[in-house]
């Protein structure tokens, strides 16, 4: 089976191995990785309490972040930002990069990791350097400051209309958040929004995805299964397991996808139904 379907419970959030003693207040959800079929992606959710910290780290992969709720300063090669809901950054690989919570609520953030972090018995693909200099009382960057790299901020109203591509998928609209444009070079990560009935048939691909609802809800089908995406829930789907969306159990529907590694320029989607017809005008 090359798909993935989880439920986000509090019981999934503990502190990650090799965070002892490096972080005060963290806990992290492993939603998609290893264990569900993945090769090619760690994505998980993070959340950092008030007062909490993360002390700076360095990757040799490339990590992705997406902010659910709450407030949180990241420090990323020395220049601070802060990162508010919907706000976005990227954290290419081996840069140093620290997070804290000045706020008094707790913060939560997607990240999306590639290449795939390693389990924590094998190769250390991750490690500590010195602690990085926090600035005092001055004013942390924020997504629209000019002088802001690598980061950004998701709003609903940069959403195009529903489009329709063709008779199996129509409805939809995308949101590009992190890609080569912004830095990226192992994933894409943007917002999906279906409205109007929309529907993408079953397709396939030669990257993974996964999907995290934000709002609504939607039919997710891969490999013969069917499943309700709703805030809350996780859906991944691997190479080759064909899977559709379909919205059939409410009005609209919003979420964040990711996809990994970064899909081709052309021919990014193998639509079944489309080489259905083509077979048949072909053959018959």
């Amino acid at each position: 089976m090359a798909h993935a379907f989880r439920q986000i419970e509090d019981s999934l959030f503990t502190l990650p191995p090799g965070y002892e003693g490096r972080s005060e207040g963290f806990r992290r959800a492993d939603l998609i990785g290893r264990a569900q079929g993945s090769v090619h992606m760690g994505f998980f959710i993070s959340e950092l309490g008030p007062g909490g910290r993360i002390d700076a780290c360095v990757h040799s992969f490339e990590k992705g972040i997406f902010i659910t709720e709450g407030e949180v300063e990241l420090n990323r090669d020395g220049k601070c930002y802060r990162l508010e809901r919907h706000d976005y950054a990227l954290v290419p690989t081996g840069t140093p990069h620290a997070f804290r919570n000045r706020g008094d609520k707790p913060a939560r953030w997607v990240e999306k990791c590639a290449p795939q972090p390693k389990p924590p018995r094998e190769w250390a693909d991750s490690f500590f350097p010195p602690p990085p200099d926090w600035p005092g009382d001055t004013p942390l960057l924020g997504p629209k400051d000019p002088l802001a790299q690598m980061v950004g901020h998701f709003d609903a109203s940069q959403l195009p209309p529903p489009a329709k591509v063709d008779a199996y998928m129509w409805g939809w609209s995308k949101k590009l958040l992190i890609d080569r444009k912004l830095g990226g070079q192992q994933f894409d990560l943007f917002i999906i929004e279906f409205a109007e009935g929309g529907q993408t048939s079953l397709h396939d691909h030669n990257f993974e995805e996964a999907y995290l609802v934000l709002e609504g809800e939607v039919t997710f089908e891969a490999e013969g299964e069917e499943y309700a995406l709703t805030p809350g829930t996780i859906a991944w789907s691997g190479v080759g397991a064909p899977h559709g969306f379909f919205l059939n159990r409410g009005t609209s529907c919003r979420w964040l996808e990711v996809m990994s590694p970064q899909p081709p320029a052309q021919n990014a989607n193998r639509r079944l139904a489309t080489w259905d017809d083509i077979r048949n005008a072909l053959t018959s």
